[in-house]
Formats: C-alpha cells, sequence, structure tokens
C-alpha cells in the first residue's frame, strides 16, 4: 500500500511539472504587441513564417514589420 501512495505522488509531481514546463513554452511564442502586418498574418493562418527579407528581419528582434503596415505599439 505504502508503494502506491509513493507511486501515485510521483506521478502527480511529474504531471505537475510538465504541465507548467507547457505553459512556459507557450508564453514565450507570444507575438509582439501591436498589428501583424497582413503578409504575416496569411503566413501564420497557412501555419507558416512570412518569407519576405523585411519581415524575417523585423521577426529576428522580436518585433512586427513596419514596411508592410505592421505596428509595434501597445494595444489600448
Amino acid at each position: 500500500m505504502k508503494f502506491v501512495k509513493v507511486l501515485a505522488a510521483v506521478a502527480f509531481a511529474v504531471a505537475l511539472s510538465t504541465t507548467l514546463a507547457l505553459a512556459a513554452d507557450k508564453a514565450d511564442k507570444k507575438a509582439p504587441p501591436g498589428k501583424v502586418a497582413g503578409c504575416c498574418a496569411k503566413a501564420a493562418k497557412d501555419g507558416k513564417a512570412c518569407d519576405h527579407a523585411c519581415c524575417v528581419e523585423a521577426a529576428k528582434g522580436k518585433k512586427n514589420c513596419e514596411k508592410c503596415k505592421g505596428t509595434n505599439e501597445e494595444k489600448k
């Protein structure tokens, strides 16, 4: 009986740590504040990343491409 309780506690701890790790990954993937450019939104809808050079460069800086009509200001 003691073994079953220990096994249940370990399973609970593993499930809890997995849930927290997955939640942290999702928080990192959020888009920057502002409006996403139309070309980037269309590519994201298709499950891809926009391949415009200006959009790729902006994404490296964790920003939206302003050349393609995206904005980097806080939403109000």
